[in-house]
């Protein structure tokens, strides 16, 4: 796990940054993962509640927003974030299985993943959802070209609304602009946010599946580490663009990823 951080840290810093309007990762094209994208219920869950926990990130920071204005407009993306989260939850539905069915699995990997993310106000609980929600949203719109044509179009079109993208590089700009200090904190932050988001990404996949190692095969503790490293040189390409793409967002608000 380690070594393979390492790696990745390595790419990060070689990495050139593309034009600055472009907010999403670039030649992903070389690493197919339609082989890799989990069947859709296992899918559709692990997005949901995903989406989700994003809404009650959202709707809980409304009372810590520093003024009125800020409490309305970030209302406003809360409700567009839920949006998404009934969009997935009724292809879900569509297949004939129940949402909370299909989230139950990943609540506990999920609500860990934002337990080790929680930011300490609510400057680094915006730029959290802003960075989180933006890998993330590459990501499985990148994991979805597996899925049945339909429904792929249908889980693009419900990542693809950017009004809390918008929020945030607004608000954090102007709330830097007004305290210097502030900067330099929430640098810190989204650099440290980047190991958590790539260890969520990782959780997405089966190992075993990305390495062509039958489920069923049993393994020495040496034998699955190697399975494991096998797994993540698969993606890294892919991780390397989703990296590219953290540095464009952070670049973006005038910070150093």
């Amino acid at each position: 796990m380690f070594d393979w951080f390492k790696k990745f840290k390595t790419s990060a810093r070689k990495l050139a940054l593309p034009p600055r309007d472009e907010r999403v990762a670039r030649n992903t094209q070389a690493v197919n993962l339609k082989p890799y994208t989990p069947e859709p219920r296992e899918f559709l869950g692990q997005l949901a509640y995903l989406q989700l926990s994003q809404f009650e990130i959202l709707t809980n920071e409304l009372k810590y927003s520093p003024n009125t204005q800020y409490k309305a407009e970030l209302s406003e993306a809360a409700a567009k974030s839920f949006e998404k989260y009934r969009s997935v939850s009724k292809k879900i539905a569509a297949l004939g299985i129940d949402p909370t069915d299909a989230m139950d699995p990943f609540v506990e990997r999920i609500e860990t993943f934002h337990s080790r993310t929680n930011g300490i106000d609510w400057h680094e609980s915006v730029i959290k959802v802003y960075l989180v929600s933006g890998l993330l949203d590459d990501f499985y719109r990148r994991l979805a070209v597996g899925l049945d044509p339909i429904l792929r179009a249908e889980i693009e079109k419900a990542l693809s609304d950017k009004k809390f993208e918008a929020f945030a590089k607004r608000v954090l700009t102007e709330s830097m602009a007004k305290d210097p200090r502030l900067a330099s904190r929430l640098a810190l932050w989204g650099r440290r946010l980047m190991g958590d988001v790539l260890l969520e990404l990782r959780a997405a996949f089966d190992n075993r599946k990305l390495a062509g190692i039958a489920k069923s095969k049993k393994l020495s503790v040496a034998e699955e580490r190697e399975v494991n490293l096998a797994s993540y040189s698969k993606i890294e390409p892919l991780i390397t663009e989703l990296i590219g793409a953290h540095t464009v967002r952070m670049d973006a608000l005038g910070l150093t990823a």
